[in-house]
């Protein structure tokens, strides 16, 4: 059952890369300038490209790595699974929750632990529980991050204090985001502000605040990861939803954690002034209508296979849908069956595009209807 789900969350997702991750981001007046090294501005429901600087540099990435923790811990156990700590994952140091050796806590503790206050002892606790090992687990990561597309980026532990050959880009990191967002309990996880969780043998429990200062200095802000190293300088892997239209964004980089924020909200508040997320092509509907040569008055009627929602800008000059199709051979022709595509457009630079296929099943004419088409076109011919 969950590898089901796992599989077609997987497909949707590889769908919509194929389909808008290729296309150059839309050109429009006051792009942001930002001081990170690298960042990213995305639709996070297609992957649509509307911002980019440097998006495919390899650079250190912190602890936004914990987003691919937290995407495979959730794919691989369940929230009421119970972890024990090692004497390895205690040891870790760094950000932490202060784990003992041998303490039992909760998934679900340990990712609100992992994905608010960073906690390193908390990766290392749900790696070891997951993946048997922590080198393990690293092998699955890579792996997923292969399977997504993200191929600028390799991990080396599931925390990212490591700073050598551990590496992402901010274009991965967008598909590394959008894909952990596809679940539930990650986006609920990434959009809470504070969490307490029991601390045994102390007087007080834990008390989690999220990191991510943008959940409470942007009016918009639902997730996803903060992250810093000397090295990686500050970063933000950044979701926010405003009406219909959901925008991720990633800061690579930065020289201060305010400069890290201020940069992320200029992006942001970019995608929202300047694009506006419309359906340009709907399922079911006919974009073509064919005429069968070998079969007078029947007609081949193309629809798309699936609707199409993409940022646009605002105020556009054009938007025009192109329909590219191959002329049907022979019969029969089956429902479902690709015959062409229809091309979004927008002042000259695709957008997207769609599958048309036949809308019904187009069987030969039985020997009766052969017969009657033939004295048809007789007729037609006399009469010229």
């Amino acid at each position: 059952m969950v590898k089901g789900f796992m599989a077609r969350r997987l497909a949707v997702f590889l769908l919509c890369i194929f389909v808008l991750g290729a296309f150059w981001p839309a050109r429009v007046a006051a792009q942001p300038a930002i001081g990170a090294q690298s960042g990213i501005l995305v639709d996070a429901q297609t992957g649509q490209v509307l911002w980019e600087k440097n998006p495919h540099q390899k650079r250190s990435i912190a602890s936004t790595t914990k987003i691919m923790t937290a995407a495979l811990v959730l794919e691989r156990a369940q929230f009421t699974d119970i972890v024990t700590t090692s004497q390895e994952a205690a040891d870790v140091g760094e950000a932490e929750l202060y784990l003992s050796p041998g303490e039992q806590r909760t998934v679900e503790e340990l990712l609100y632990g992992l994905l608010l206050r960073s906690a390193n002892d908390a990766a290392m606790a749900l790696a070891e529980h997951v993946g048997g090992s922590v080198e393990h687990f690293v092998e699955l990561m890579n792996k997923k991050t292969e399977l997504i597309g993200a191929r600028n980026t390799n991990f080396t532990d599931p925390h990212g204090l490591t700073d050598g050959d551990h590496y992402s880009t901010a274009y991965d990191l967008s598909l590394i985001a959008r894909y952990a967002l596809l679940d539930p309990g990650f986006a609920k996880i990434v959009s809470t502000e504070h969490r307490t969780i029991p601390w045994p043998d102390n007087q007080y429990p834990r008390e989690l605040e999220n990191h991510n200062k943008l959940l409470k200095r942007y009016p918009y802000a639902d997730g996803v990861k903060t992250g810093y190293t000397r090295k990686a300088g500050y970063c933000l892997v950044a979701s926010a939803t405003k009406d219909r239209a959901k925008l991720l964004s990633v800061v690579l980089g930065s020289l201060t954690s305010e400069a890290c924020y201020t940069d992320s909200e200029r992006l942001l508040d970019y995608g929202f002034m300047n694009f506006r997320r419309e359906r340009v092509v709907q399922r079911g509907k006919v974009y073509k209508a064919v005429n069968l040569p070998v079969w007078e008055g029947e007609k081949l009627n193309l629809i798309a296979i699936s609707d199409l929602f993409i940022q646009v800008k605002q105020n556009p000059r054009t938007l025009e849908n192109e329909v590219s199709f191959e002329e049907p051979k022979v019969l029969p022709i089956f429902k479902g069956q690709k015959f062409g595509e229809v091309i979004v457009t927008q002042d000259g630079q695709e957008l997207g595009r769609v599958d048309l296929v036949a809308q019904k099943d187009i069987h030969k004419p039985a020997w009766w209807q052969r017969v009657i088409i033939f004295v048809r076109s007789f007729l037609g011919k006399l009469g010229r």
